[in-house]
């Protein structure tokens, strides 16, 4: 069948079409036909370019454009005329098969959006599966998560700290609480001050009531409520015991939340506050939105020091529980560097230490003893023994989560001993395997100097321990 033919097949069957949607008005295009066909010899060319045959054509095609294809629609337009003027068919002819790719291009647009649609539930298939079935995807968990479960507010997280720091602060002053009355899961000594200060934290979620868990250095994993828990709080009631029973100000309160999930890692954690008990001055941050500062009724945002000169920087190491024949000789040279123009302090508290880079007092702090003990176990693991009379003691995850957190929502760099980040670190595991390593700077260029310096060093005294090892 021609193009012209199939035009008229599809106009006798437009027709009816046009009888059922305009019935009471079949007579008005008849009389305009008639009257277009009888003014035709006198007025050819007006005729030709008002074309009421085409526009009457266009008029009867509107409704079947709905119902069939486009393409057919344009045929049938220039397929009418041309039955009546032999002339305007060999024109129409010869710009026929223009018109064709018209309709090819139509037909697969429209073939293409039921395609997209029916890949569309396919694709979501994937996403959505895994979402439901299993534990989500680690880049999309804390999001879904935490569209479900609300997260615990800033004024939840300062109440609890400030009762925590109400019941210690007298003990602290004091310099009272030096008893030690147990050990923590990791082998940590446990003082009377930690005691008073895990009580208090149990004492007020009770009274909160609130749907949540919390898992502390002495009492693990512990809930109050009857309902199931929705937030999970990771709190070290004091960080820096032996500042704190000593009276000194290194001594902070640590608080961490995330939701509660299967094996939640340091990535899932939404926002933390870490006290000082002391002063009462707190820092905040929430994943996303940045760290400030808070103090009586002031808030302020971190300062961060921009000093990358090894000989002038203010550093921390932490001491406690860390083999001093293996991390001195390692720094040294530092210490023998900064100890003049810069400053080394001796680290008690992982948290304190790490909000002093948003003070602007220091500008690094490390913990790189640890490393020693995943490159090289068998060689060292007596010394780490000795150092802590009977237990391999390090940075457990819950000592470092909330100030990570604020150090990194600050703007400083902070990486473990290896320069990896800690995403992926297990949130509740405080076993031995799991302790961390620290490196954190104030400023990028600061963390690459310290992290060839450490690293030089190490590697120097793990190749001296092989080779005595070896004889």
């Amino acid at each position: 069948m021609s193009a012209v033919e199939k035009g008229s097949a599809v106009a006798t069957k437009a027709k009816p079409a046009k009888k059922k949607t305009s019935a009471k008005k079949p007579a008005p295009p008849k009389k305009k036909a008639a009257a277009a066909k009888s003014k035709a010899p006198a007025r050819t060319k007006p005729a030709a370019k008002k074309a009421p045959a085409k526009a009457s054509v266009a008029k009867k095609t509107a409704a079947p454009k709905k119902a069939a294809a486009k393409g057919a629609a344009k045929v049938s337009k220039k397929a009418v005329p041309a039955s009546k003027k032999p002339a305007v068919p060999k024109a129409v002819e010869k710009k026929q098969p223009a018109a064709k790719p018209a309709p090819p291009k139509a037909a697969p647009v429209k073939a293409a959006k039921p395609a997209a649609k029916a890949a569309a539930p396919g694709a979501a298939a994937p996403v959505s599966a895994p979402a439901k079935g299993e534990a989500a995807a680690k880049p999309d968990r804390r999001r879904v998560l935490a569209a479900r479960n609300k997260v615990l507010s800033k004024d939840f997280l300062h109440k609890l700290a400030d009762a925590i720091r109400t019941a210690v602060l007298p003990l602290v002053e004091e310099a009272k609480g030096r008893e030690i009355v147990g050990a923590t899961a990791s082998g940590d000594a446990t003082f009377e001050l930690d005691a008073v200060a895990e009580r208090a934290l149990m004492q007020h979620l009770k009274l909160q009531r609130a749907p949540v868990a919390y898992y502390s250095e002495d009492a693990g994993y512990s809930t109050f409520s009857n309902a199931q828990p929705k937030n999970l709080l990771v709190v070290d009631p004091v960080d820096g015991t032996r500042a704190a029973k000593s009276g000194f100000e290194g001594c902070v309160i640590s608080i961490a939340t995330t939701r509660v999930i299967e094996r939640p890692v340091m990535s899932d954690v939404d926002n933390a506050l870490v006290m000082e008990i002391k002063s009462g001055r707190y820092f905040y941050a929430e994943r996303g939105e940045g760290a400030r500062v808070y103090h009586d009724k002031s808030t302020r945002k971190p300062r961060l020091s921009e000093n990358e000169d090894l000989e002038t920087i203010a550093w921390s190491m932490t001491v406690p529980g860390r083999p001093a024949e293996l991390i001195f000789p390692t720094a040294a040279r530092l210490i023998d560097t900064t100890s003049l123009k810069g400053g080394f302090f001796a680290c008690n508290s992982t948290a304190y230490s790490l909000t002093r880079l948003l003070t602007g007092q220091q500008d690094a702090a490390v913990d790189f003893a640890g490393r020693f003990y995943k490159d090289i176990p068998d060689i060292v693991q007596d010394y780490f023994i000795n150092a802590g009379r009977g237990n391999v003691l390090g940075i457990a995850p819950y000592d470092l989560v909330a100030a990570l957190l604020i150090a990194q929502e600050s703007g400083c760099t902070v990486t473990n001993a290896f320069g990896k980040s800690f995403d992926d670190v297990l949130l509740l595991d405080s076993s031995p395997a799991n302790h961390q390593t620290l490196v954190a700077a104030s400023n990028p260029a600061l963390h690459r100097k310290l992290m060839t310096f450490f690293d030089t060093r190490v590697r120097q005294l793990e190749e001296l321990l092989k080779r005595r090892a070896a004889k």
